[in-house]
């Protein structure tokens, strides 16, 4: 049973419930998207159509100069900045009951995924819950759309957590989760065909009109075979569907597939999945993003973490080889430390993506491996790149605005401070007192945002995009 969620609550109400002047000025310490920034800057909306636009911004001194309302109504925000909402290209909401939980990456994958195993709930009604739990913390991150992953308990396809994210406040695509390879590869495209043909078309019609949309999301390269690969992305292309698949995540993926050894073909042997089939794809001093090229290059993935994309003469180059597909990235930093990776893997190469033309964009994957229990979003993970990497602010603002907004379907423009746009939300962050740098004090901070204006619907497109 769904529950009903609130949306958060906003200092600017919607046009059609406010009964003061019709034109607002904010003025903030610093205004910034992921191409503009102003500080101390001013953005000027107005009411068209009975929604906010935005008419104007600058520095505030240009602002200034400008011919405005009497009436204009202002909103002073000295000590904040002003940034699009965010957007989580990568998460699992279903998992949000289980919470932070300690993990020792010496131990390997393996453990932990057993201990996620364990842990996974069936009830739909408590899946409902653990989704609705995941939304509200999203929600007080700042989040205003995720790419989220409806999770399949003992390989059961479970459509509720799309359901539950249709009937929230929030913009995103729900991939349905399945697992396919050795014993199972025949029975999940059968499984999946049958899916598809008696609850799609139902499915989409309650979808309709919600900003939420329905994905595929075969799991990762140790768990589907390329046979099913294909065939999800046959059924992707036919019926217009998002893709999005776990790629070269850990070191072990890379051995299972390059060798066709190692703990997760002993995770296949243990719970009767593998047989030797499986050999005919595998064992071919392949790297993971060679094995998928053939896939990847049909139609744009989503693929989470790719934490292993070695540029070295063993494999030869995993970037420049994905660049030249439509790939999105979904790069979880707070991940890649939990599991160990910026150890065995080094730093994740995101920023060699962005320079190939790569859209790298950034999300949390589950609360189980965040430090934050009150929230999850993607801002905790851009002051992790902020304070660890120095990442530039506007590269910070893409990955988590305008390129998740591309791969997962909804309109960059809402996430762009322009004349002219609709914005998707304004979210608020506060600065220390007397702090020289407006945005280096938030992202050393440890803060939450507020929510100053939330409008999801700007960002769903329309017509045939």
């Amino acid at each position: 049973m769904t529950q009903t969620i609130a949306p958060p609550t906003t200092a600017i109400q919607p046009p059609n419930l406010h009964d003061g002047p019709r034109v607002i000025r904010i003025n903030a310490a610093l205004i910034a998207d992921a191409h503009h920034s102003f500080a101390p800057g001013s953005l000027i909306l107005q009411v068209d159509d009975d929604q906010w636009i935005i008419h104007a911004i600058n520095t505030q001194a240009a602002i200034d100069q400008l011919d405005l309302p009497s009436d204009l109504r202002t909103l002073d925000l000295p000590d904040q900045i002003i940034i699009p909402p965010l957007i989580n290209a990568h998460t699992h909401l279903d998992l949000t009951h289980i919470g932070p939980q300690p993990h020792n990456p010496s131990e390997g994958f393996v453990p932990w995924l057993d201990m996620i195993r364990a842990n996974r709930i069936l009830e739909d009604d408590a899946i409902a819950g653990s989704v609705t739990l995941g939304i509200e913390k999203s929600l007080a991150g700042g989040t205003i759309a995720v790419g989220d992953i409806a999770g399949a308990p003992n390989a059961i396809l479970k459509d509720i957590p799309i359901r539950t994210l249709a009937h929230s406040p929030m913009l995103g695509t729900s991939f349905l989760e399945f697992f396919g390879i050795g014993t199972t590869a025949t029975t999940i495209i059968d499984a999946l065909q049958t899916y598809l043909a008696n609850h799609l078309d139902q499915l989409q019609q309650e979808l309709h009109n919600t900003g939420v949309t329905f994905g595929l999301s075969p799991h990762a390269t140790n768990t589907i075979s390329i046979a099913v690969y294909h065939r999800a992305a046959q059924l992707a292309l036919k019926h217009n569907i998002p893709l999005c698949t776990h790629l070269a995540e850990t070191l072990e993926e890379r051995e299972f597939i390059s060798k066709g050894t190692g703990p997760q073909r002993g995770f296949l042997e243990r719970f009767g999945i593998w047989d030797d089939s499986i050999l005919s794809e595998i064992g071919k001093h392949e790297h993971p993003i060679e094995h998928l090229h053939p896939v990847l290059k049909q139609l744009p993935i989503l693929c989470a973490h790719v934490n292993d994309a070695p540029t070295d003469d063993e494999f030869g180059n995993m970037i420049e080889l994905l660049a030249t597909t439509q790939t999105s990235v979904a790069y979880c930093p707070r991940a890649h430390t939990y599991f160990g990776h910026y150890d065995t893997l080094g730093p994740h190469p995101f920023q060699a993506m962005l320079d190939a033309g790569i859209n790298v964009t950034l999300g949390t994957d589950s609360i189980v491996n965040l430090n934050t229990p009150d929230r999850i979003t993607t801002l905790d993970d851009m002051r992790l790149l902020a304070s660890r990497d120095q990442t530039p602010m506007h590269t910070l603002l893409s990955m988590t605005t305008t390129n998740p907004a591309h791969a997962l379907r909804l309109d960059p423009n809402a996430f762009r401070f322009e004349s002219g746009h609709r914005p998707a939300g304004l979210l608020s962050l506060a600065v220390g007192a007397n702090h020289p740098d407006p945005w280096s004090s938030v992202m050393h901070s440890g803060s939450s945002p507020n929510w100053i204006l939330f409008a999801p619907k700007n960002a769903v497109k329309t017509g045939a995009d």
